[in-house]
């Protein structure tokens, strides 16, 4: 499927939410974790795929993914083999929040082997090939206005999932 064609203007994600973004992330199952790291606080952002330099001159010391999964505000959870080691609400404390980013530094170097969207909470899962579970755990009542979480794709496209059960998929070009 070539997603470069694809242009999805923002619409209420839960009657194609179990066909349209899987279909959307398929070419993304089976890469790597090359990369974890983690922006204001505790908001997870995952690499997969080859690492390249940003473009931007002030970004050059820095590197990406194909494939770049950012959280925008939203909750998440590490499991292991039904284990959980990371909760969202142990995530109070300045040392919470460094033992969980310690804690999921493990999935660099593991492959994505599946990723699910639950249909009505919008708890998006992604499994890793060691038994590794990232769950996003979407507030539904939360009214910021902000996304839940953020695909960049290889393809240039942008995919937006949130808030509530809006999403839209485009190029990243058409941002303004």
């Amino acid at each position: 499927m070539t997603i470069t064609s694809l242009v999805y203007p923002p619409r209420s994600i839960k009657p194609n939410l179990a066909k349209i973004i899987p279909s959307i992330v398929q070419p993304m199952i089976g890469e790597v974790c090359s990369q974890v790291s983690f922006s204001y606080g505790d908001e997870l952002t995952l690499d997969f795929g080859e690492l390249t330099p940003y473009n931007h001159p002030r970004l050059a010391d820095l590197l990406k993914g194909s494939w770049q999964l950012t959280t925008r505000a939203t909750p998440w959870s590490l499991k292991q083999n039904e284990n959980r080691l990371v909760t969202p609400s142990a995530l109070d404390t300045e040392k919470a929040i460094t033992q969980a980013k310690n804690l999921v530094k493990q999935l660099e170097n593991q492959k994505l082997m599946d990723l699910t969207i639950e249909e009505e909470s919008i708890c998006l899962s992604l499994t890793f090939d060691v038994g590794f579970q990232v769950t996003l755990e979407p507030d539904l009542s939360d009214n910021s206005g902000l996304a839940y979480w953020e695909l960049l794709m290889p393809t240039k496209q942008i995919l937006t999932v949130g808030p509530g059960y809006f999403w839209s998929c485009k190029s990243i070009n058409e941002l303004s």
